[in-house]
C-alpha cells in the first residue's frame, strides 16, 4: 500500500536540515486545486478559506482529474457542464449485468490480469474538444478522460467535468476504433454525464456491481486513460479504504463515495473502480491534493455505481 509523509511539525521549527528532504509548505487549499501532470493542466476554481484552529493539521483538497492539453495559448478551463442536451431517443433502461464468471484470487487477494480481461472491453478513453470563455477571450483545448459502457445501445457513463464545454467528443475502445459520441445530458452538481456513441459495435457492456456488496478492505482495480498516455489503459490496484464518504466541491457536495488507495491520476476521471469479480462498483472522480498541487494518488474517491446509475437514469429520462 502507498504511504505519504505527515506534514505535522513543531510550531517554531529551526533551520532546515540540508541532509533531509523538506516537506511542502502547508497552506489553505482551493476546492479543486491546480495539480498539473506533465504537459497538462487541470481545472481550477476559487480557493476556500482554511478552517480555524487547525494550523498544524494536514490540509487536503479534492482534485478533479481531466487532462487539459492547452491549445491556442489557453491552458485552463473551469466549471462543469450544467445544461443537458436533449435528444430524440427513448430513455435507456440500465440494469446490472449478470455474469457467471468467477475469477481466481491470488495471494494479494485479486487476479488483476483476470479482472482486466473481464472489464476492459467496456472501458473507453474520451477525448473532447472543449471551449472556454474568459472575459472577451475565447480559447479551445482538449480534455481527456474515461468512460464506461453501460448498455447495448452505446450509452456511456462518465464524469461531467470530463465533457464540460465540449464541442466534439470522440471515444476509443480497446479495439482502437474512434467513435463519435453525443452528450445526452450532464449533472454538474453530482459530476455525472451520459454519452451515446453513434456505433457501439465492438464495445462490451460492463458488468455492474452494487454498493451494498462493497466492504472496506476488499481489493479493487482502477482502470483509466491516465495522463492520456497512448496505447492501452492504465491499471492500478488497491483496496476500498472507506465507504460513504462525502466531499465538498465548488459545485456542491458529493455523497456516497468510495475511498480507495488504488492510484488515480489525471485522465482517470469517469473510469471504473472494479471489484475482484470484474464488476464496476464506482466511477473514479477525484483525488486529494496538497496546497502546492501535489496529488495524493493513494487517497482517491469514486462515486458509487448505485448513485451514478440513479443519476444517469434521471438524466436520460429528462433528455427523452
Amino acid at each position: 500500500m502507498n504511504s505519504h509523509p505527515s506534514n505535522h511539525g513543531p510550531s517554531n521549527p529551526g533551520p532546515p536540515n540540508p541532509g533531509l528532504p523538506q516537506s511542502p509548505p502547508v497552506a489553505p487549499l482551493p476546492t479543486w486545486p491546480v495539480a498539473p501532470p506533465p504537459a497538462a493542466a487541470t481545472t481550477t476554481n476559487a480557493p476556500t478559506s482554511a478552517p480555524s484552529g487547525e494550523a498544524k493539521s494536514k490540509r487536503l483538497a479534492l482534485l478533479a482529474v481531466p487532462v487539459i492539453a492547452a491549445s491556442l495559448g489557453a491552458g485552463f478551463l473551469g466549471g462543469a457542464m450544467s445544461t443537458a442536451r436533449t435528444g430524440g431517443d427513448a430513455p435507456t433502461t440500465v440494469s446490472a449485468q449478470v455474469s457467471p464468471v468467477s475469477l481466481e484470487t491470488t495471494a494479494n487477494g485479486i487476479d488483476v490480469a483476470g479482472v482486466l480481461d473481464h472489464a476492459e472491453g467496456s472501458v473507453v478513453s474520451i477525448s473532447a474538444t472543449v471551449r472556454s470563455q474568459r472575459g472577451p477571450f475565447q480559447s479551445t483545448g482538449e480534455s481527456a478522460g474515461t468512460g464506461v459502457v453501460i448498455s447495448n445501445d452505446g450509452t456511456i457513463l462518465t464524469n461531467a467535468h470530463v465533457v464540460s464545454g465540449a464541442t466534439n467528443i470522440v471515444v476509443t475502445g480497446i479495439d482502437g476504433v474512434e467513435r463519435s459520441a453525443d452528450l445526452i445530458a450532464a449533472d454538474e452538481a453530482n459530476d455525472i454525464a451520459v454519452l451515446r456513441v453513434h456505433s457501439s459495435d465492438g464495445l462490451d457492456v460492463a458488468e455492474l456491481g452494487t454498493s451494498d456488496s462493497v466492504t472496506v478492505g476488499e481489493p479493487v482495480v482502477a482502470i483509466g486513460n491516465a495522463l492520456a498516455l497512448e496505447g492501452s489503459m492504465t491499471v492500478t490496484q488497491g483496496i476500498v479504504s472507506a465507504k460513504d464518504r462525502s466531499i465538498e466541491t465548488s459545485s456542491g457536495t458529493l455523497d456516497d463515495l468510495i475511498q480507495t488507495d488504488a492510484a488515480i491520476s489525471s485522465g482517470n476521471s469517469g473510469g471504473p473502480l472494479v471489484d475482484a469479480e470484474g464488476r464496476v462498483i464506482g466511477i473514479n472522480t477525484a483525488v486529494a491534493a496538497s496546497g502546492s498541487g501535489i496529488e495524493a494518488s493513494n487517497i482517491g474517491f469514486a462515486i458509487s455505481i448505485d448513485t451514478a446509475l440513479d443519476i444517469a437514469q434521471s438524466l436520460m429520462a429528462g433528455a427523452a
